[in-house]
């Protein structure tokens, strides 16, 4: 048990398994030396291996586990559990720099899956990120408790998570909206059926069922045959060019003209006495 829970009861102690993965520093430059990280949070310790920086990265890909007592405070939440990272550069065997640090609250872990986080450094000479994969499950004591929010003012969400989250959302919205529309195809398709399946009682008393044709296609066959009747009286009737004549620019001098034609080459000759 730690230190600090000596003088709370064990009632109010809950045991979790705290797993820590610790993957990669991002956006480092291309420096020389070796770099490692070193957490701590209650009595456990620990550090990675020290790793050179390839293609702007440092992966490590090093998991931890070890279990944690967390108290339950009078409230009823879980009190503060702190992990402690700090990540060092190794210049020279003797020479070790300071890059960055980072506290987490691991009791805002309690509830939460292991899935990895980026997040951003403290007092960082190089603006890079860092990724760990925090998970925290209960192994033992009361589990009646209320869990802090996670304090998302450090925490980067990754782009691949981003991108994939994007995906899904998108093939939901894409999938429900198919849904949809098959749906209005379906309505549209059941009206067709319910109109071809009318059932048109004869007089007489005598019953006949046929199926009856829908009023569009009835309409549309009513205007065809309409339009076809009308074409076809308009084929038949006679041209009458009068009423154009009449209406013709220049009519006076078309008559005359035509007068004078009509003189010149229809007139009786005139034979000679």
């Amino acid at each position: 048990m730690a230190i600090h829970n000596l003088f709370v009861p064990r009632a109010r102690i809950a045991t979790f398994k705290v797993q820590l993965r610790i993957e990669d520093l991002n956006n480092v430059p291309p420096l020389n030396g070796l770099f490692y990280v070193k957490w701590r949070f209650q009595d456990h310790s620990g550090s990675t291996a020290r790793v050179p920086v390839v293609n702007r990265e440092v992966r490590w890909s090093q998991t931890a586990e070890k279990s944690a007592d967390i108290a339950i405070t009078k409230d009823g939440a879980l009190a503060p559990c702190e992990l402690k990272i700090s990540i060092k550069q190794e210049v020279y065997p003797h020479v070790h720099m300071a890059v960055g640090a980072l506290a987490v609250n691991l009791s805002e872990y309690a509830q939460l899956s292991g899935s990895p986080r980026r997040y951003f450094l403290q007092e960082c000479r190089l603006n890079c990120t860092l990724k760990l994969s925090i998970s925290v499950e209960q192994t033992g004591g009361p589990d009646c408790y209320e869990v802090p929010p996670l304090d998302r003012s450090m925490v980067l969400t990754d782009l691949n998570d981003m991108i994939t989250n994007e995906s899904s959302a998108r093939a939901g919205r894409e999938n429900s909206s198919m849904g949809n529309s098959l749906s209005s195809k379906q309505h549209s398709a059941m009206r067709n059926n319910n109109n071809n399946n009318i059932i048109i009682n004869g007089g007489g008393g005598g019953s006949s069922s046929r199926p009856a044709k829908s009023a569009s296609s009835v309409h549309t066959n009513t205007t065809r045959s309409n339009t076809t009747e009308t074409s076809q009286s308009r084929a038949l009737l006679p041209i009458d060019n009068t009423n154009v004549r009449d209406l013709a620019p220049f009519q006076r001098s078309s008559k005359k003209n035509q007068k004078i034609v009509d003189d010149v080459f229809f007139a009786s000759p005139i034979l000679p006495t």
